[in-house]
């Protein structure tokens, strides 16, 4: 019988190890508008949905809230609703034919800098009902503002999308010199978008990795490169994820690589978190600062 117990408690204990490690956030940002950032997210997080994993997207875009309309289902409520009291959080997610799930933010996010402990204490128990996402989605406005900061600083893993032309690339550099400047994250991914093809990719991503590596001293992680297709504003106006439209062209192979190697990284940097209650609650007390 005591054998029988330990074996129990073993088993219990390794569930929940892998149960702690399997719940990643990871932040999706850009130095400027226009690089396709949202475009991006929209089809990564397709992409892990057809893994079999179970994906939330929060739109945390302040200005330009829109995951949910390139996803075609437009929201009739937001996390505002939630902070008002209006709506329970369970109430306000949207569900893609893909298995995505969406949770509208936009200019709502906004208020939780200025909800009391109480109401914090509240929304928080709430995500109780959420526990059982594999990967947590934050997409973030353009640029370095301190709302965009605060979720790049809390993530597990950073993307930065960015593409060949200068403007683009100096402002991702100019957002990545702010995240080391302030420690707010050293796991900083690049995804090179509207590549022509590698090699392209690649001298785009070298030139930004040098700049960090000669002025910041630190360095950046090459995730992929996702190639040009004049297809995707097509999907764009359908309002359907391009990788479930056409999913054996190279783009959609571009973003399954990204996924295969985001779903391959290594835990050297563990998880922080081991569920969308215990982000929530982190977020709380980093808006508090």
């Amino acid at each position: 019988m005591d054998q029988a117990q330990r074996l129990r408690q073993l088993v219990e204990r390794k569930k929940q190890e892998l149960q702690q490690k399997r719940f990643k956030v990871i932040t999706v940002s850009s130095g400027k508008g226009g690089v396709g950032k949202t475009s991006f997210v929209v089809n990564f997080a397709t992409a892990l949905s057809k893994r079999g994993l179970k994906v939330c997207v929060l739109d945390a875009d302040f200005g330009m809230a829109n995951v949910d309309i390139m996803f075609g289902c437009m929201s009739k409520f937001s996390i505002i609703d939630v902070l008002e009291g209006n709506k329970s959080i369970d109430e306000i997610i949207l569900k893609t034919i893909d298995g995505v799930e969406i949770m509208p933010g936009g200019s709502g996010l906004s208020k939780i800098y200025t909800i009391d402990e109480d109401k914090k204490n509240q929304i928080i128990s709430q995500f109780d009902k959420l526990n059982d996402y594999d990967i947590l989605i934050i997409d973030t406005g353009a640029g370095a503002s301190e709302n965009v900061l605060k979720f790049i600083e809390i993530a597990d893993e950073v993307i930065v999308i960015t593409n060949s032309e200068p403007t683009a690339l100096t402002d991702a550099y100019s957002l990545i010199k702010i995240i080391y400047l302030n420690n707010l994250n050293s796991n900083i991914n690049i995804v090179v978008n509207r590549a022509k093809n590698n090699q392209d990719a690649e001298e785009t991503f070298n030139k930004i990795c040098y700049t960090v590596k000669t002025f910041i001293g630190k360095n950046i992680k090459y995730l992929g490169y996702i190639v040009e297709d004049i297809k995707i504003g097509q999907a764009i106006k359908k309002q359907t994820p391009y990788v479930s439209e056409h999913p054996n062209t190279e783009f959609s192979l571009c973003i399954n690589k990204i996924v295969a190697k985001i779903m391959g990284i290594e835990e050297n940097n563990k998880n922080k978190y081991t569920s969308f209650k215990d982000y929530i609650t982190k977020l709380f007390k980093a808006v508090g600062k």
